[in-house]
């Protein structure tokens, strides 16, 4: 566990979020997934490459993020499950029903964090340099 997973866990619980840390296989497996269906190009999704993508702009703006939450919410199941790339070190599951205050402070965090459910219908992802991107993969 990283220095900033530790941080988050910290935010998290000063939030009164609850939260599970996702399994070492089952992250693996959702890593393998992730891989499997969605484009690249380098580092980053290749959400032009996506039929169904939608960029809702930056982070810094409370709207972008607002927007980015009713969509997730609109789409997800129950639960769902943010994934960083490099800063943090641990998968999360998260309840759909902070997903607005989750996304602001994974937002803080340097990396592309990405946001899936389970049955990986829906991808979307909070870049390192603050974009806000969600896609359809159905």
């Amino acid at each position: 566990m990283s220095y900033l997973d530790e941080e988050l866990i910290a935010d998290l619980k000063a939030s009164d979020i609850s939260f599970d840390v996702v399994s070492e296989t089952e992250h693996a497996s959702i890593v393998d997934k992730i891989n499997e269906n969605v484009p690249f190009s380098g580092s980053k999704v290749a959400w032009g490459n996506i039929e169904k993508s939608i960029n809702f702009g930056f982070s810094s703006s409370d709207l972008a993020v607002s927007r980015l939450a009713d969509e997730i919410g609109r789409t997800a199941e129950d639960t769902l499950i943010f994934i960083g790339d490099c800063a943090c070190d641990e998968a999360y599951c998260i309840s759909l029903q902070h997903v607005d205050k989750v996304l602001r402070i994974f937002s803080q965090l340097p990396q592309h964090t990405y946001i899936v459910s389970k049955s990986l219908t829906w991808i979307a992802c909070i870049s390192f340099e603050g974009d806000l991107d969600f896609a359809s993969l159905l």
